[in-house]
C-alpha cells in the first residue's frame, strides 16, 4: 500500500463502534505538499488550487506554465497533449485513479477534469479463437507490426465483411485519416457537456453500402477499461453529419487489440442513446488469429 493509498484510508475511521469522517480535503493537501515532486500532475493539481470532486477546466498553457514550477526529474515533460492522452483507466496517474478524476478534451487545448467516469469496462469471454487467411500477394502486407499494419491485414483477410460486422463489401476506406475537429453536445454522468473544436484521430474508418465501421486498435497492451472518447467523437461526428444530411447508415465501432501472443480481440461496441456518451455497452467479442 503506497503513501495516498494509506492516506486515503482513514478516510473513515472506527471509534467507539462510529464511523467518523477524515477531512478529505486536509489529508489530499498533505499528500500534495509531500509529493509535488514525483508526478506532473500532483504539482498542477496544487498550483491550481484543485478541490477534490468538483468539475474543474484547465487550459494547456496553464499545464505548461507550471514546469517553471517542477524541482522533480527535469526529464518529465508538461506537454498538454501527452499529459491528457490517457487511453486507458490502467494508464490513469496514481492521484487520479485514487480521486476517481478523469479529464478530457472539451475544445482544442481545453480539458475538463471531473469524477464523471470516461472509461469503459471491456468483455473478456472464453470463445474459440477463429483463424484467418492472411493475404500473402502483398509484399508490404508482411512489413512491420503497428497498429495500422494490423488493421491492414485485418481489412485484406475481409474479416470486417462478414456477418458479424458489415455483413457486405466495404466500399471505400481506409477513410477520415488524419485530424479532423468535432463539435456537440452530449450527457455524462447526468450532466450536460459541451465539445467544441475537440481533435480526434481515427485508426480506420470505412464504408459499405449501408454501414459505417469505425476501428480503434491497440498493439501489444492488453487493455481492461479504454478511453471511451476514443471512439466516440469519431462516432459522433460520423453520426451528427449523417444526420445533417439526412443520410440513414448504421454507424459500427469496434475496439482492436493484438496481444503478445498475437491474439486478436475485437469487441463489438454500440451506443443506447447517441448523444449520451456513457450509454455504450458491449454488443460482442470475439478472437481471431492469423494462420501461420
Amino acid at each position: 500500500m503506497n503513501e495516498l493509498e494509506k492516506l486515503f484510508s482513514k478516510l473513515y475511521i472506527k471509534h467507539n463502534q462510529a464511523l467518523q469522517k477524515v477531512d478529505i480535503h486536509k489529508l489530499f493537501h498533505n499528500f500534495i505538499k509531500n509529493n509535488e515532486t514525483k508526478c506532473q500532475w500532483t504539482l498542477i493539481l496544487k498550483n491550481i488550487n484543485f478541490i477534490p470532486y468538483i468539475d474543474y477546466v484547465i487550459d494547456s498553457n496553464t499545464m505548461k506554465q507550471q514546469k517553471k514550477y517542477w524541482k522533480g526529474d527535469l526529464k518529465k515533460q508538461f506537454e498538454p497533449r501527452l499529459l491528457c492522452k490517457i487511453d486507458s483507466e490502467e494508464k490513469k496517474p496514481e492521484i487520479f485513479k485514487l480521486l476517481n478524476l478523469n479529464i478530457i478534451s472539451i475544445k482544442n487545448g481545453v480539458y475538463l477534469l471531473t469524477t464523471s467516469s470516461i472509461y469503459f469496462e471491456l468483455i473478456y469471454m472464453n470463445t474459440e479463437i477463429i483463424y484467418l487467411n492472411k493475404d500473402n500477394e502483398s509484399i508490404l502486407l508482411n512489413f512491420g507490426n503497428s497498429e495500422t499494419s494490423l488493421l491492414d491485414n485485418l481489412k485484406y483477410s475481409n474479416i470486417f465483411e462478414t456477418k458479424d460486422y458489415l455483413n457486405e463489401p466495404i466500399k471505400y476506406g481506409s477513410l477520415l485519416g488524419g485530424r479532423h475537429y468535432c463539435s456537440f453536445l452530449t450527457i455524462l454522468n447526468g450532466k450536460k457537456i459541451k465539445i467544441e473544436g475537440s481533435q480526434f484521430e481515427t485508426d480506420g474508418c470505412y464504408e459499405s453500402e449501408n454501414k459505417i465501421l469505425i476501428a480503434e486498435v491497440k498493439n501489444g497492451i492488453q487493455i481492461k477499461k479504454f478511453n471511451i472518447r476514443q471512439l466516440y467523437y469519431p462516432y459522433r461526428y460520423i453520426y451528427d453529419g449523417l444526420k445533417r444530411k439526412n443520410i440513414k447508415k448504421q454507424i459500427i465501432c469496434l475496439f482492436i487489440f493484438k496481444d503478445k501472443k498475437d491474439i486478436i480481440h475485437i469487441f463489438k461496441l454500440r451506443w443506447k442513446h447517441p448523444k449520451i456518451m456513457d450509454s455504450i455497452y458491449q454488443e460482442s467479442y470475439s478472437k481471431y488469429k492469423f494462420k501461420t
